[in-house]
């Protein structure tokens, strides 16, 4: 859809949205930022809040390690945790890849934030890292534009070229 959309017409993600709604924007964006900076051996923990039955081309055990491991071109150790089972030790991560979390509050997606800024860990949300893979997310910022501006000045200018199959 991003891609189909006139430059001139703004647009954006529901997960940016959600993000802004339940999470902290600007701090998600912050940690997209980083997937650069990951190196072979990192552990990166993809965290779910409820506890559904992954399906084929699930999207936290397919889509986005595939997607990750395709746009970095490093061999990165993924771990899973699923509904309330969030670890208490995020030291060993290098970045937390967290749902949407529409099956949990505000404040427990703030407390998972806060979380991994305690422990130094970038995290960020499926879909702000999907932008981020596919090349869209400077584009989809722009509704935001003091976000879009923190993004920028995070110094990612990379432009991947489309990763994940929708």
């Amino acid at each position: 859809v991003i891609r189909q959309t006139p430059q001139d017409v703004k647009v954006t993600t529901f997960s940016t949205l959600l993000s802004r709604f339940k999470g902290d924007l600007t701090e998600q964006v912050r940690g997209a930022a980083q997937i650069k900076n990951l190196k072979d051996g990192d552990r990166v923990l993809i965290a779910e809040a409820c506890t559904h039955h992954a399906i084929d081309e699930d999207i936290a055990r397919v889509k986005i390690p595939r997607g990750l491991k395709a746009s970095t071109g490093k061999d990165l150790e993924i771990e899973y945790c699923t509904g309330r089972d969030f670890p208490q030790d995020l030291s060993k991560y290098a970045l937390i890849i967290n749902c949407g979390g529409c099956m949990i509050t505000r404040k427990e997606m703030l407390s998972r934030i806060t979380e991994a800024r305690r422990n130094e860990v970038a995290i960020t949300n499926y879909g702000i890292c999907i932008s981020y893979m596919q090349g869209v997310l400077e584009r989809v910022l722009v509704p935001f534009q003091d976000v879009l501006k923190v993004y920028q000045r995070a110094g990612d200018n990379i432009r991947t070229e489309c990763l994940l199959q929708n």
